[in-house]
Formats: C-alpha cells, structure tokens, sequence
C-alpha cells in the first residue's frame, strides 16, 4: 500500500467550530455548521475569537517571533522621553502591535556588509532611571511600552542626525499576533499541529453555556489541556544551553 505524497491538510473556521460542537454532543453525526441561520456558529464564533486572544498569554512560540527593520531616522530630533509608536496608523504602520520585543539590535548599513551589534532591552524601570534621556549618539538602549492597540518604542541614546540617522537601522524580533477569524474560510494562524488543541479548547469553552455535566467538562478538560501541552511543547526553540560559574575580581 502507498502513502498519499500530499501534506496539505489543513482546517477553517466553520471545520473547527462545528469540530468543538461535536467534541460536546451538541451536533448530530451528519450535521455541519454552515451558512449564517445556525445560531451555534454565530456562538462559536464569538467564543473563538477571544480563545485565540487568550493564547497570547502563553508566550508565543517560535513561529509567531518576526523580524522588522526600522529607520533610525524616525527617532532623531524627538524630545527627552518621547518614544516611535508603532502599530495601525502609528509612525511605523503595521496591521499588528507587536505583543513584546525579545531582541533589538543596531545595524549600521554605511559599511559592507552591515554590521549589527546587540542592544540591550530595557524594562520601564531601567528606561526611567536614565538620568539625561535627551543624549544623541549611537543607541544601545530599547524599551518597547505595548498599549492597548499599539506600542511605543524608545531608544537611548537618541540617533544623531549627522550618522545614526542616516545609516542605522533597528532590527526588533518581536511576538506578533495571532490573526482573527473573520470569514468561514479562513485558516486558524497556526501550524496544523495545533489544530485539535484549538478544537479541544473550544469545545472546553462551549461546554459550560450548553449544559455539558460537570463530570464530563473535566474530562474534556483534561483531553483540552493534553492536546495544548503537546502543541506547545512542539514550538520552542532547539538550542545548546551551557552553564559555568561567574568570575570575580577584587
């Protein structure tokens, strides 16, 4: 016997939210979710949307970590304490904010080839304590403020205008969003492994608004928070990890 050769399968909104209704015995073997008249899809829909939001608070795995490049010329002349928003409609317009930076680095492309040296990230702590925020020279220094619907990013030393405005660059590594589901069609912004964690959560969700015993819903609980431990645990990154003993002189 031969295997299919395709890899190609995937899943939508509607295949997930009628999925997570069976998961809790609330849709018939033959019965499929469509349309806009069933009034389950339309409270699927509105459970989905705010699970995938929910999953932020996980941390996000190493497929949803992105890269973008900024001019440094956005930041020259701004006040002490003023920050480059970033997000829809903001200075840097992107349709996502990012949810945290987990690396900045300074590039500098006067030279061939570009060198980039690593910034330090900054807490809101760290930033506040910089006495004289209105110093001008080559970065080394990134906080990122995320705000409800966008963020705020800060650098100090502030690019000069005369160099670092003209050749540098920040590069962020930043969690970006899961995407909304909109349309019937769309595909869960996932890997397919996360597939049935997502269907299992669902239906973990639906469970309680359709009267599923409680026994029952700890079960689903249970199967739900397997299938999420399973994909989580598919999306860190491979890596060495060396330990040795800190040095000190006196």
């Amino acid at each position: 016997m031969s295997t299919s050769g395709t890899y190609s399968w995937t899943s939508n909104r509607d295949f997930v939210v009628t999925e997570a209704f069976r998961k809790i015995g609330r849709l018939g073997d033959y019965e499929v979710l469509t349309g806009t008249t069933d009034p389950r899809l339309t409270v699927g829909i509105n459970a989905l949307n705010p699970l995938v939001k929910a999953l932020h608070a996980d941390g996000m795995p190493l497929w949803k970590i992105v890269t973008e490049s900024i001019s440094m010329n956005k930041w020259v002349g701004l006040a002490a304490g003023v920050g480059v928003t970033i997000g829809p409609g903001m200075t840097i317009t992107q349709l996502d904010k990012p949810l945290k930076i987990i690396q900045g680095l300074r590039r500098d492309i006067s030279v061939t080839p570009t060198v980039d040296v690593p910034m330090n990230i900054y807490t809101y702590e760290d930033y506040e304590r910089l006495s004289y925020k209105n110093t001008n020279g080559a970065p080394i220094h990134i906080f990122y403020q995320p705000l409800r619907t966008t963020g705020t990013i800060y650098l100090w030393p502030l690019p000069d205008a005369f160099y670092w405005g003209v050749n540098g660059q920040l590069i962020i590594r930043y969690h970006q969003p899961f995407q909304d589901f909109n349309n019937s069609t769309d595909e869960p912004d996932f890997p397919v492994e996360w597939h049935e964690a997502i269907i299992y959560l669902l239906a973990m969700r639906l469970a309680p608004t359709y009267g599923v015993p409680i026994q029952e819903r700890e079960m689903l609980g249970k199967e739900a928070m397997a299938a999420k431990e399973l994909a989580l645990s598919f999306g860190t990154e491979e890596g060495s990890l060396f330990l040795h003993p800190a040095h000190w002189w006196y």
